[in-house]
């Protein structure tokens, strides 16, 4: 499984995201069918859309009230998102636009 594939998962499972479509648009500011895409061929994040992904979970930290399991999730997210970042692309850190 892709870390977009468990990513999509962590924040369905949390109840932060309620469609393959709604992750694509509001987590990765893509198409609706970006992420079924990138599924169906076998793709991963792409920098661009790691970055952004990223800034969504920390926009989604920011502005939402969430439950303890949903701060986790985000938390967990945040942290494999900025792992992959280092480790494939040496990227230490991302800022707000």
């Amino acid at each position: 499984m892709t870390l977009l594939e468990n990513t999509y998962r962590q924040l369905r499972n949390a109840g932060l995201v309620d469609s393959a479509e709604a992750f694509s648009s509001t987590y990765l500011n893509k198409s609706k069918n970006w992420y079924a895409y990138q599924k169906h061929t076998g793709r991963d994040y792409s920098v661009d859309a790691a970055i952004q992904c990223l800034r969504g979970i920390r926009d989604s930290k920011r502005k939402h009230s969430r439950n303890e399991f949903q701060h986790l999730a985000l938390d967990d997210v945040e942290k494999n998102l900025m792992s992959y970042l280092k480790t494939k692309h040496m990227i230490s850190d991302v800022v707000r636009k």
